[in-house]
């Protein structure tokens, strides 16, 4: 585990790079772009100054990166405001809203494919079918319908805003469309594959010995059966969480959500680059932080991948 640990240090130090020279190819002279078309020659060139962008690029890169290191991620061009403070106001929306829809992913997830693998059937085959549906529709889509429907219609959820979890009731209610919007497909797709997981595993030998031995079937289900499977099903979560990053981009935006997808569009258009690349690094580091956790989790619940890491 030590060795995924190290490998993943230079897994941020390539995503920085890139994430650095990837932005300096951006057409248009940034000192142009805040000031705007009726800024003089020597005002940009005074503004380029004033940022360092007239230093050499891999001088831009040394101090840049350097500052990252010590956790400066430098100042933004438009609000003169740290990185740091525009993120971390950011974070915590962002963290809500994906910790919230890991936990209804993995409770549906596990709960709706245990279920289906133990009651063979009509019901089982409705779970299909309604997987299908759910795992098809854009969560975009679903957002639009689940806005009209509970929302507008129906006035039991707030159409947009964030409500800080210093308010719990409130700051559930805010995120509830949101969170379902990114959790529906993801959910039913965990539901399937810890289905197929559980119908192989309760098929294997040692599951019927358990049985015959006259071990409770609560006992043979969660302790043994469920357990076993949970292995493979540990790296679907995983994918399924860095998804969540990538979607919640988009949810947040349709449902005004102020979180890091926000913060990184609107830093996008308004071509203010140290706010985007501290947010690509903070995102960076969310990805080798899950796979490392995907890792660890796969090591407890199969040995033999502990034994590899």
């Amino acid at each position: 585990m030590l060795g995924r640990l190290l490998l993943a240090l230079p897994m941020l130090l390539i995503v920085a790079t890139a994430t650095f020279f990837l932005v300096q190819l951006v057409p248009g002279d940034p000192g142009s772009f805040i000031l705007g078309s009726g800024a003089s020659g020597e005002q940009v060139a005074e503004l380029n100054a004033s940022l360092g962008l007239d230093r050499p690029v891999l001088d831009q890169f040394q101090t840049w990166l350097g500052a990252a290191a010590r956790g400066d991620l430098g100042t933004s061009w438009i609000n003169r405001a740290p990185v740091v403070e525009t993120l971390a106001a950011a974070l915590p929306v962002t963290l809500s809203l994906t910790g919230l829809a890991i936990v209804v992913i993995v409770v549906a997830g596990v709960g709706l494919g245990t279920w289906a693998a133990l009651r063979p059937g009509w019901l089982d085959r409705l779970l299909q079918g309604t997987a299908g549906l759910a795992i098809a529709v854009p969560n975009f889509w679903l957002g639009v319908g689940l806005l009209l429907l509970f929302a507008v219609h129906l006035s039991l959820f707030p159409a947009s805003g964030y409500v800080p979890l210093s308010s719990p009731g409130e700051w559930l209610r805010s995120l509830t469309l949101p969170v379902l919007t990114l959790a529906v497909g993801p959910a039913f797709a965990l539901a399937l594959q810890v289905r197929r997981a559980m119908i192989d595993v309760l098929a294997k030998d040692y599951i019927r010995s358990l049985r015959a031995a006259g071990l409770p079937r609560r006992s043979v289900l969660f302790k043994h059966a469920l357990r076993n499977c949970m292995a493979p099903v540990v790296t679907v979560i995983g994918f399924q969480v860095l998804g969540l990053i990538a979607g919640a981009v988009l949810i947040e935006q349709l449902f005004n959500l102020p979180g890091l997808g926000g913060v990184m569009l609107t830093s996008v258009t308004q071509h203010d680059v140290p706010v985007v690349q501290g947010a690509v690094l903070l995102f960076a580091v969310f990805v080798v932080l899950i796979n490392l956790l995907i890792d660890v989790g796969a090591a407890l619940l199969n040995p033999r991948a502990r034994e590899r890491a």
